[in-house]
C-alpha cells in the first residue's frame, strides 16, 4: 500500500506545472540570417544566453528559467529585438513575432504593455525633437534677433509642458504595471522634467537640480532592476556627472540618494559598489575623494551593513582621510642622490611636487617621460618657484643606486630614498598605486592630493 501511495505521489508531482521551464518562440518570417542569439545582462556585461541557427520559427527552451531581467535578440551585430522583459519564472512561455514594423507578443501581457509603452514614449520624444528643430531653425536666421528671446521662452515653456506630460504618463504606466519588472523599468527610465527659468536661475543651480533629482523615480525596493543595462547605464551617467562637476556642495544630494537606496539591502550594496568602482576606487582615474569620504561615512552608519563591509569601509576611510587638501604631510628621512641625509621638511621650496615612486615601475617611467616635455613645469623649476622631489620608498639598495646613476634620474629634479622605510612601515601615505603625487606649499601643506599627470600643467600654471 505504501509503495502504491509513493507511485501516486510521484505521478502527481510530475503532472504539476513546470514553472521553472523556459520556452520562448521567436517568429521572423522572410528573413535571412545565420545565427540568432538571446543576450542578457550580468555583472555589467552583455552575456549570450542562447543561440540557434536561423529558421522562420525558432524555439528557445531550457529546464532552467531565465533570471528576472531585460533581454534582447541579435544576429551578430544586428539587433533584431531591443528588449523583452522577464519578471518571474512563472511567465516564461510566450512567443514573439518580429517584423520590419515591430514586434507583437502572444501570451505575454507584460511585453505587450512594454511595446505599447515604448510606442507612446516615442511620441513624446518626437514632440521634443520637433521643438528642438524649431530652435535650430530659428538660430539659422528664421526669426529676427529682437524676437529671439520671446521665441526661446515660448519654446522652453512648451518643452517643460511636454516633459511634465511625459513624466505623468510614465508614472501612470508604472502604476498599471505594478508588481512587474516592467513597472521598475519604467520608473528607472523616468526623469524629472527640466526646471523652469523662474526656479533655476544659474548654471550651478541647474547642476544641483540634476544631481538632486536624477533618481527621483528609481525603484530602490526592486533589486531586479539591477539585472538590466538600464540601471547600469543610469548609474554610469550619474557617476560621470559627479566627476565632471566635482563640487563638494553636491555631496548632500549624493548622500540623500544613497539613503534612498537603503530601503533594500541588495539595492544599497549594488548601488554603493557601482559608485565606489568609479568615483571611489583608488584604481579609478575618475575618483572624487570628497564624495567617496561622505559615502563611506554614511555607509558605516547604516544599521544593516554587513560586518565584512564595515571592516573594509573603516579601512578605506582611514586610508583616504590621510593627507587631505589643507593638511600637512608627514615628515620622513631621506638619503639624496649626492649621498646627503635629510628630511622632507628640510627641503625648502616655495612649491613642491612630491613624487612617490618605484624607479622601475612602468607607469612611473611613463609619467616621468611625459613630464620632461611639460613647458609650464619646466618654467616653474627653472625660475626656482617649484621643486620636483622623487622619492623611492622600498628597500632595494640596488634599485636606488641604478636609478640615480642612470639617465632616467632627471638632473632638474631632486631624488631621495626613504632608506629607513618609514613611509611603508608607518603607512604614512596610501601607496597602493604609484606614482603618487602631491602638490605642496612651502609649509608642506597639501594643495592637491593624488595629482594626475595630465593635471600637472594646469595646477603649475595657476600657482601664485
Amino acid at each position: 500500500m505504501k509503495k502504491n501511495l509513493y507511485v501516486i505521489l510521484l505521478t502527481l508531482i510530475a503532472c504539476l506545472p513546470a514553472f521553472g521551464q523556459m520556452e520562448i518562440t521567436v517568429r521572423m518570417p522572410d528573413k535571412e540570417f545565420d545565427t540568432v542569439r538571446i543576450y542578457g545582462y550580468q555583472d555589467g556585461k552583455q552575456v549570450q544566453k542562447y543561440a540557434t541557427a536561423y529558421q522562420p520559427i525558432m524555439v528557445f527552451k531550457d529546464k532552467q528559467p531565465l533570471e528576472d531581467g531585460v533581454y534582447w535578440i541579435m544576429q551578430d551585430s544586428v539587433t533584431l529585438l531591443d528588449a523583452f522583459i522577464i519578471s518571474s519564472p512563472k511567465t516564461q512561455k510566450f512567443s514573439v513575432t518580429i517584423t520590419d514594423t515591430g514586434a507583437t507578443y502572444t501570451n505575454s501581457k507584460e511585453n505587450t504593455m512594454y511595446h505599447d509603452y515604448m510606442r507612446e514614449l516615442q511620441l513624446f520624444d518626437n514632440q521634443a525633437a520637433a521643438l528642438d528643430a524649431e530652435f535650430q531653425q530659428a538660430q539659422q536666421g528664421g526669426i529676427p534677433s529682437y524676437m529671439m528671446q520671446v521665441f526661446v521662452d515660448s519654446l522652453m515653456a512648451k518643452y517643460v509642458r511636454v516633459s511634465i506630460a511625459k513624466e505623468q504618463y510614465q508614472v501612470k504606466a508604472a502604476e498599471e504595471a505594478k508588481g512587474l519588472l516592467l513597472s521598475s523599468v519604467i520608473k528607472a527610465n523616468t526623469t524629472a522634467p527640466n526646471p523652469s527659468k523662474e526656479t533655476v536661475t544659474s548654471e550651478q543651480m541647474y547642476q544641483a537640480y540634476i544631481v538632486e533629482h536624477f533618481f527621483d523615480h528609481f525603484p530602490w525596493n526592486d533589486p531586479r532592476i539591477f539585472n538590466t543595462m538600464l540601471a547600469e547605464n543610469k548609474i554610469k551617467q550619474y557617476c560621470n556627472i559627479i566627476y565632471q562637476l566635482d563640487r563638494p556642495s553636491l555631496d548632500t544630494f549624493v548622500i540623500a540618494t544613497l539613503k534612498e537606496s537603503m530601503v533594500n539591502v541588495n539595492s544599497f550594496n549594488t548601488f554603493f559598489d557601482k559608485l565606489e568602482k568609479v568615483i571611489g576606487s583608488y584604481m579609478s582615474p575618475y575618483k572624487v575623494e570628497h564624495t567617496y569620504i561622505k559615502m563611506l561615512q554614511e555607509a558605516l552608519a547604516y544599521p544593516k551593513l554587513e560586518t565584512a563591509r564595515k571592516v573594509r569601509y573603516e579601512k578605506e576611510l582611514a586610508r583616504i582621510n590621510k593627507n587631505l587638501a589643507g593638511s600637512t604631510v608627514p615628515n620622513f628621512n631621506m638619503v639624496m642622490s649626492n649621498g646627503d641625509t635629510t628630511t622632507l621638511y628640510d627641503v625648502e621650496a616655495e612649491y613642491m611636487l612630491l613624487y612617490l615612486q618605484h624607479p622601475t615601475c612602468p607607469t612611473c617611467r611613463e609619467v616621468r617621460g611625459k613630464m620632461v616635455d611639460f613647458t609650464e613645469l619646466n618654467k616653474a623649476i627653472a625660475s626656482g618657484k617649484l621643486k620636483v622631489l622623487t622619492v623611492y620608498f622600498e628597500g632595494d639598495n640596488n634599485v636606488w643606486n641604478n636609478f640615480i646613476n642612470s639617465s632616467e634620474a632627471n638632473p632638474n629634479y631632486l631624488h631621495g630614498w626613504n632608506y629607513d622605510l618609514k613611509i611603508e612601515e608607518d603607512d604614512l601615505f596610501d601607496t597602493r598605486t604609484i606614482p603618487y603625487m602631491f602638490l605642496l606649499d612651502k609649509d608642506k601643506k597639501v594643495i592637491r592630493k593624488d595629482l594626475l599627470w595630465n593635471e600637472i600643467e594646469d595646477y603649475v600654471r595657476n600657482l601664485r
